[in-house]
């Protein structure tokens, strides 16, 4: 709502349906990961695209856990951001790495 509102969309609605990319994944040409954790506290069910959708291109992983951009695991103590490994090494694929 606040987002919406300082912004100059109507309302959440109007925002979300200016705003989402979910119309435009069917059109993504380059390799790309997507990562959503069923947790987010801001995405729910419906933000998950059907499989069927997708470009083969795209590579969807839902995970249980990850909130908001979080994607945090391991202990208080010890906290692992594993996104931080998992975007790198999905890039290594695509990238030409000299021996």
């Amino acid at each position: 709502m606040i987002t919406a509102k300082i912004h100059g969309f109507a309302d959440a609605l109007d925002y979300y349906r200016q705003c989402s990319a979910m119309p435009r994944l069917s059109d993504i040409t380059k390799p790309t990961l997507i990562i959503h954790a069923k947790d987010d506290p801001f995405m729910d069910h419906h933000s998950i695209p059907p499989q069927e959708q997708l470009p083969a291109n795209v590579e969807y992983q839902l995970t249980e856990q990850g909130g908001h951009v979080g994607f945090v695991s391991g202990t208080l103590r010890k906290p692992e951001m594993w996104l931080e490994r998992r975007i790198p090494d999905w890039l290594n694929r695509w990238l030409e790495v000299p021996v």
